[in-house]
C-alpha cells in the first residue's frame, strides 16, 4: 500500500490530523507506539473550548 501521509503519534494531535486528512481524501497511515485501547491515566475535563473542537472534527458543530 502506498501512502500520502504517516502521522506518527495517535494522540489528540495525530489522530485530528489523521482524520482531516483521511477526510480529504489522503491515504493516512497513523502509527502509535502503544497498543488501543490502553489505560492511560489521564484528566477528566474537557473545557468547553475543547468540546467545541471535537465536535468540529464529527461534523457535529
Amino acid at each position: 500500500m502506498r501512502w500520502d501521509a504517516v502521522v506518527v503519534g495517535a494522540g489528540p494531535a495525530g489522530s485530528a490530523k489523521a482524520l482531516q486528512l483521511a477526510r480529504a481524501g489522503a491515504a493516512v497511515l497513523l502509527l502509535d507506539r502503544a497498543r488501543f485501547p490502553r489505560h492511560k491515566p489521564c484528566s477528566e475535563y474537557l473545557s468547553p473550548e475543547t468540546v467545541r473542537l471535537l465536535g468540529a472534527l464529527d461534523g457535529a458543530a
